[in-house]
Order: C-alpha cells, then structure tokens, then sequence
C-alpha cells in the first residue's frame, strides 16, 4: 500500500529506472570506444552521470509518488539520452539503434508530460 496508484505502472516505471542506472554504472565504468573518441572519457562519463542521477532520483520517487521529484529525473535522464542520440547520429551509426533510443525518449515525455501538473500523487482518504 507504500506505492501510489496505478501500482503495475509504477512498478514498471521503477523497474525501468533501475535499468537505466545499471547501463549508465556501464557508460561510466566501461564507456564504448566509439564514444570516448568522439567525446572524451570526461564527457562520456558526464553522459553517464545524467542518465545515472536522474535514474536514481526517478527510482526513489516514482513509487511513492513524488512527482517534483521524478520530473527533475526525467530532465536529467532526457539530457543524458539526448546527448547519446547527437553522438550516435554524428557517428552515422545505425537508424535502427537512433530510432529506438528516440522512442525511449519519447515515453519519458510523455510520463513528464502526465505528472507536469502536479506536486505529489493524490492519496486515497
């Protein structure tokens, strides 16, 4: 009863976060070469840092419902993602894998553009 409603969404979002702050520990950690030669290992690891921090923020506050929260993540993670998609797209690498991270943007849009509004989930009384 710790979860705020609709629990199977929230669930799914969580488990969501949490993979994305695994992959970011691997961009940090064990960054593609491609991407180091084009960024550096400092940006690269700035990259991973986006994704990381506003996977963590999303994880801790989508169950409970903290909405300011969670947004502040999900601009972070939008960061993170959006500076991916401008390295991929400068390495010409394949649209297959610049469409899919570009739909995977798109559904942190729209959970922004569901909790824009509001500060925390309503509670039931």
């Amino acid at each position: 009863m710790l979860i705020a409603e609709p629990r199977v969404i929230r669930l799914l979002q969580f488990v969501i976060y949490v993979t994305l702050l695994s992959a970011s520990g691997s961009v940090i950690f064990a960054a593609p070469d491609k991407l180091e030669d084009v960024l550096g290992h400092s940006l690269v690891a700035i990259l991973g840092a986006f994704i990381g921090f506003g996977s963590l923020l999303g994880a801790l506050a989508v169950l409970p419902g903290i909405w300011w929260l969670e947004r502040a993540g999900i601009i972070a993670i939008f960061t993170g993602l959006a500076m991916y998609v401008a390295v991929t797209v400068t390495l010409g690498t394949s649209l297959l894998g610049i469409s899919f991270t570009i739909c995977f943007m798109l559904t942190f849009v729209q959970r922004f553009l569901e909790i824009r509004k509001f500060q925390l989930a309503p509670k039931l009384a």
